[in-house]
């Protein structure tokens, strides 16, 4: 099948953005709840803003879609204009590879924020709807972290440096509804100190290990980035409405 990569261009105003490298934070220090309370936190700095009214040019580094598949907007019920990843049935990939002018480190501690909606069979088996993808791609981990859909789940997916998969946090998938998800990263080519630390719809997870916090190696190649949209699933069509995407160094920076 043809892969077609197009460069992002504008698909409204570009917004002005304050952009800036991550900063390792004492992971002791941090002040992001542990379960589903919501207090009133201070925002140190929002390293990347993903707002669609920023328009593509400011957000993506590029869109991937190959065959029939589009990368557009929508206003959703509040009148907030999201993101629109649309995977037509017998089409393989659309997604955005961000984000603009900003590059995580090794050594670097940041959170990922992101709120979505999915629309698809509940029994569709997708590679991703948001990756931590590796760059140059290489035969190692690649993507060593993956949200994807399978057997009825919403599933997380930790690829080690042999590529190998194991899930350590699973989900019963949703659709049609908007989910909240924060990912905390402590960024190292090390499964020993690297980490990650997942809140779904406000509440910190637990892993298939029994602990909120999973060591694991969380850079591949020369650098990571994250994706968001539908790859997989080419049987049926599939879309992924993504909104208030944030990366910043503290859970309130890209909470929702």
């Amino acid at each position: 099948m043809r892969k077609m990569k197009i460069t992002a261009l504008a698909l409204g105003a570009a917004g002005m953005m304050l952009l800036s490298n991550c900063k390792k934070e004492n992971s002791a220090a941090s002040t992001e709840p542990t379960n589903n309370t919501n207090p009133a936190l201070r925002t140190e700095s929002v390293l990347f803003n993903g707002d669609a009214s920023n328009g593509s040019a400011a957000v993506w580094k590029d869109i991937n879609v190959e065959q029939d598949g589009s990368v557009t907007t929508i206003n959703d019920e509040t009148g907030t204009l999201c993101w629109k990843f649309l995977k037509p049935a017998g089409s393989h990939r659309a997604e955005g590879h961000g984000a603009k002018n900003y590059q995580a480190a090794s050594g670097s501690e940041i959170y990922i924020g992101w709120t979505c909606k999915l629309y698809m069979p509940t029994t569709l088996q997708t590679d991703a709807v948001f990756q931590w993808k590796s760059y140059p791609t290489s035969t190692t981990a690649n993507h060593p972290i993956m949200l994807r859909t399978k057997n009825g789940n919403l599933d997380l997916q930790y690829f080690d440096i042999n590529h190998v998969a194991s899930v350590p946090w699973s989900i019963a998938l949703s659709t049609g509804t908007w989910q909240k998800f924060v990912l905390r990263m402590n960024l190292s080519y090390s499964a020993t100190t690297g980490y990650i630390e997942l809140w779904y719809n406000g509440v910190k997870q637990t892993f298939s290990n029994g602990s909120q916090r999973y060591y694991c190696r969380t850079m591949d190649s020369d650098y990571c980035d994250p994706k968001w949209g539908v790859y997989g699933g080419d049987e049926a069509q599939a879309t992924n409405i993504v909104k208030k995407i944030r990366i910043g160094s503290s859970y309130a920076d890209v909470a929702q």
